[in-house]
């Protein structure tokens, strides 16, 4: 299990103020040789404490002069109630100490900037949101962190859950809300077989059991869909700004840009359309459907590597405004992207983004584009 940053960051403060106990120590003594990302952080930590001088900052404290002039004007001040006086002197004992390191802590993680690319993917890990379901009877039930196998009861609904994908069998008809944060990906089986794979920071409405003659979904965002085969009940994907009907295929459909809905269809045939509009466009494998709100539809041939490569943690970009990919890396890692340059949004980019080694883009940007960076705040800042 990875650790806590926050503990590492409490424990070097801890280390240098001297107020660290022995159990802590040999705890961190344990994780550091067992644990490279700990290591690694603890690392920066030292480097980026030596830079800012934050040893010199906790040298120029000393609380146990504090609490003395405390007692001094206590003592100058008696009260009538020795067992009073007592209790005070210790809680101001305790509240000089906690001053001491909440101080420090205050003034080294407050304007540290780390600059460690590896140090930066783990802050952004542990900071990630978590799958949720919010069910119609208005249970809600978070997803991600659950256990391979673990099974949870509802009334009439068993969700069978993991930390991937979820499965389910229930009689109950009612829309029910799935929701993935940004940085995370999930998957959903139907009650028809059909499974979904949502990416980061979208929303799928669906019902357990379909029961009308169409089988009927919601979707914000991007997932790929995998149609079980049914001739009697068409399939229909609901966006905020079309509708596409299947009887059992392959596709994707990302909704992420603002007026813009994009479905591409792998294997199968398709056709969509836009809500009470008389003419449907229908689509062959290799083809992509991209709606825009103000012209309409372009029928374009695609990529399918391009298209569904973000399944296996893969993103592509050609000739794209790095304003453009920040969007995607603040969506795809959930991270809060700031930009110190304005100018550089501007700048156009391309290349490969793995989901898995955030590290190495950091590098890359660096290297290959001459973007800058450094992490702050919860916020990643480019410059």
């Amino acid at each position: 299990m990875a650790t806590d940053p926050n503990i590492l960051h409490r424990l070097y403060i801890e280390k240098l103020a001297g107020t660290i106990s022995q159990e802590e120590e040999a705890w961190l003594k344990d994780r550091l040789e067992t644990d490279p990302e700990s290591k690694q952080i603890w690392e920066q930590l030292e480097r980026e404490g030596e830079d800012m001088n934050i040893q010199g900052f906790l040298d120029q404290l000393h609380p146990e002069e504090e609490l003395e002039q405390l007692k001094r004007s206590m003592l100058s001040h008696p009260v009538r109630k020795p067992r009073v006086r007592r209790l005070v002197t210790l809680a101001a004992a305790a509240a000089v100490l906690i001053l001491l390191v909440a101080t420090a802590k205050w003034m080294f993680f407050t304007d540290r900037k780390i600059t460690d690319n590896r140090a930066i993917a783990s802050l952004i890990k542990e900071k990630k949101g978590t799958v949720h379901l919010r069910l119609a009877t208005g249970n809600d039930i978070d997803l991600k962190d659950k256990a391979q196998g673990e099974q949870l009861k509802l009334g009439n609904t068993t969700l069978n859950l993991d930390s991937n994908k979820l499965g389910f069998s229930s009689t109950d008809t009612a829309f029910n809300l799935l929701s993935i944060p940004q940085g995370e990906t999930y998957t959903i089986n139907l009650s028809d077989g059909t499974s979904i794979t949502l990416n980061a920071d979208s929303k799928l409405r669906f019902p357990f059991k379909f029961v009308n003659a169409t089988r009927e979904v919601y979707l914000e965002g991007e997932a790929f869909f995998k149609v079980a085969k049914d001739s009697r009940h068409p399939f229909i994907v609901h966006t905020p700004l079309t509708n596409v009907e299947v009887l059992g295929t392959q596709f994707n459909v990302n909704t992420y840009q603002k007026g813009t809905v994009a479905t591409a269809l792998v294997e199968g045939k398709v056709r969509t359309g836009i809500p009470g509009g008389d003419k449907q466009q229908e689509l062959a494998p290799g083809q992509a459907a991209i709606f825009n709100a103000s012209k309409g539809f372009n029928i374009e041939n695609f990529d399918t590597d391009d298209v569904t490569s973000w399944l296996n943690g893969i993103y592509y970009f050609h000739d794209l405004s790095f304003h453009e990919l920040a969007e995607s890396i603040s969506r795809i890692y959930g991270v809060t992207i700031s930009f110190d340059d304005p100018l550089i949004e501007k700048k156009s980019v391309s290349g490969v983004m793995d989901k898995n080694n955030f590290p190495e883009l950091l590098q890359d940007l660096k290297s290959t584009v001459g973007i800058k960076y450094y992490y702050a705040g919860n916020t990643l800042h480019f410059y």
